[in-house]
This record gives structure tokens, C-alpha cells and sequence, in this order.
């Protein structure tokens, strides 16, 4: 070839290079583009700013997926996500999504999360170590949410989280803002009812038991409260291995002597079955067979049921204050969170809740 072909051809090459005609070799993965998050235990994490795959290793954080319209996206979950039966009602399709594990049990598998390659992770912010592992060894975004709710508020917190970082923040404001409204509806009412007429309330009958001896210290995030209904159990101090839980005898039950005893909801006693133990009929609740049961929650806290729990205990300590029909308020809470209708009637038939 001549000299001044070599030129020529040169010279139309490096034309082509910079007309974008031609591409020249690539040198490694293009730079993905991120944003910065402040979880809800103040961890920064820069998360990428499109997310098609999501890991959530709680049920609180896969119900809110779901709520924001990303459910798409989940391509593994931990094994109470799974068993959560408001999920199941929501969500059908998690039961062919992954199961990593359970960081709650000890149980939760590094190697599947890996084999999932999320974009991101959610994580309860119980578990710092654990995102912290994940984030630092895998090269993965954790985020955490709440680790502690308190009231309400602190859950809200949780909801804004994961709606920024999936890009859904008026979504998550929205949900927001329907939650707050519908607790000040009821707290509107509840606040105007004497201290004197506030009944005093035990929950008792720990889930997947038919133990009615366990009782609940604290209901948070200050469900109860807002019914109109004060916790029999509230001086009983947490529980050392942070079970919502406490196990207390019948002379303390005497003691106590609640106006109102409400079974939780996946608890294995029914009401009748409550009111038929001879060891319990000195019990003024008993006697006036002021027995329920409600669906207080399921490993954490949903957006929906918050809302839903309070009502059916306003509505049952309450009747002549709270007039609404709860059952289809309830159903209405859930369809305008989660856009799936009839939920709680379902609810109600397959874990014996009260009618009200």
C-alpha cells in the first residue's frame, strides 16, 4: 500500500472514531448512575437511580413494595414474607419468588442473595451488620428501615424510605398522607372520651399458640391508644429476647381484672374457647363476655392493617362513638393501599375475627 494510502485510511478512521460511526473498544462497564438515601437508621447509601431487581427481607418492606406498585421487581424475600397472610392476599405471587432465608432466624443465605443479583436490598434496621455485610462484601445497595416504631410516625418514616429509593416518592407520599389522615379521624374521636370511660384492654394469646397467659405489654405503635382503650399490661416490662411477648400468671390476670380481653388475631383461641376456660370466669371481661379477637399484626407493621386494627378495637370498645360500617371501611383501607379488594372480609373468615 502507498504512503498516501495509509494517510487516506487513517485519516477516514479517525473521522469515523469521532462521528460516532465506528466504536472503539470498551474499557469496562459504563458507570451507573446513583443517588444518595438516608435510611431509616441515618445510614447514606447510594443506590442506582433505575432499579429493576429488589430483594426485601422482611415482611414490612414487601408489603410496601407492593403498596408503591413494584412487585414486579422482587426477585427474592424472607421466609415470614411467605407466610404473612396479608401477602398471600396481596402478593400470590410470592410464592414463587426466592426464599433466602430469615435474618430474624439466623437463617439467611448470602449465596441466594447473590444468586438473585438485586439491584437493592431492604432489610429491617435491626440488622445493621447484616446490610452492612452485604453492602460492603457483595457490592450490593442495603438499605434499612425502621429498627424501632414508637407511633405511627416512625413506620411513615420507613414507607418514605423505600419510596425514594425505588422512585416512587409521591406514591409514598400518598400512602403517607391517607395513613395520617384516617388515624386523625379516629384520634379527632377517641380524644374527646373521658379518661373514666376508656376501658381497660388486655391482648392476649401469643400467634400460632393457644397459650391465653401470653399478654402484650405495649401495643405500638399506640394502636390502642388512639381506640380509646388503655393496655392492662402495661407495666409488665418487655420481654429479654425482644419478643413483643410476656407470659403472666392467673393471680396477676385477677389483679388486673380488664373490662375487654382481645385475642390476637393468629392466635389459635377463638373467643368461645376464651370464655369457656373455668380458670378464667372471675374475670370481669368473661363474666360481661366482652371477648374479641383482632388482627393486631404479623411481624412488623402494614400500612393497611395499622389503620384497620385500630378501627375494629375503636369499633369494639366503642360502638356508639365510632358509627361506621368497619367491615367495609376495612376493606375500603386496603383497596386504596393495595388495590385489591375484599382483603379483611377474607381475613375475618380465615382467622376468626371478630364482627362488629
Amino acid at each position: 500500500m502507498s504512503r498516501s494510502l495509509v494517510t487516506v485510511t487513517l485519516l477516514l478512521t479517525a473521522l469515523l472514531l469521532s462521528s460516532g460511526c465506528m466504536s472503539a473498544p470498551s474499557t469496562g462497564d459504563e458507570q451507573q448512575e446513583t443517588v444518595s438515601i438516608v435510611d431509616a437508621v441515618g445510614r447514606e447509601v447510594q443506590v442506582p437511580t433505575t432499579i429493576d431487581k429488589v430483594v426485601s427481607l422482611g415482611p414490612d418492606s414487601t408489603r410496601i413494595l407492593v403498596a408503591l406498585g413494584d412487585k414486579e421487581k422482587i426477585v427474592g424475600v424472607d421466609g415470614y414474607s411467605k407466610l404473612c397472610p396479608i401477602i398471600k392476599k396481596i402478593y400470590p405471587e410470592v410464592t414463587s419468588v426466592s426464599d433466602l432465608g430469615n435474618p430474624f432466624q439466623g437463617t439467611l443465605s448470602i449465596e441466594k442473595i447473590a444468586e438473585a443479583d438485586p439491584d437493592v436490598v431492604f432489610i429491617r434496621g435491626n440488622n445493621i451488620d447484616i446490610a452492612d455485610k452485604i453492602q460492603n462484601e457483595m457490592g450490593i445497595p442495603t438499605v434499612c428501615i425502621y429498627a424501632t416504631v414508637h407511633d405511627y410516625d416512625d413506620f411513615l418514616l420507613t414507607i418514605d424510605v423505600i419510596g425514594k429509593t425505588m422512585g416512587k416518592e409521591q406514591q409514598a407520599k400518598d400512602i403517607e398522607h391517607y395513613v395520617d389522615s384516617k388515624f386523625k379521624q379516629i384520634i379527632a374521636v377517641s380524644s374527646e372520651i373521658p379518661d373514666a370511660e376508656k376501658p381497660v384492654v388486655l391482648i392476649v394469646n401469643q400467634p400460632h399458640t393457644k397459650d391465653p397467659l401470653t399478654v402484650m405489654p405495649s401495643i405500638h405503635p399506640s394502636t390502642l391508644q388512639y381506640a380509646g382503650g388503655k393496655n392492662a399490661a402495661a407495666g409488665v416490662g418487655a420481654s429479654p429476647g425482644g419478643s413483643p411477648w410476656r407470659t403472666v400468671s392467673l393471680e396477676q390476670l385477677a389483679q388486673w381484672s380488664p373490662d375487654y380481653i382481645l385475642i390476637h388475631g393468629m392466635g389459635q383461641l377463638s373467643p368461645e374457647e376464651l370464655m369457656a376456660n373455668t380458670d378464667w370466669q372471675e374475670l370481669k371481661a368473661i363474666k360481661e363476655k366482652k371477648v374479641g379477637k383482632v388482627f393486631i399484626g404479623y411481624v412488623g407493621y402494614d400500612p393497611a392493617l395499622l389503620v384497620v386494627q385500630t378501627l375494629h378495637m375503636a369499633k369494639i370498645l366503642h360502638p356508639d362513638k365510632f358509627d361506621f360500617d368497619f367491615e367495609q371501611d376495612a376493606n375500603d383501607v386496603f383497596e386504596v393501599i393495595y388495590g385489591v379488594d375484599g382483603v379483611y372480609s377474607a381475613l375475618e373468615d380465615e382467622l376468626g375475627l371478630s364482627k362488629v
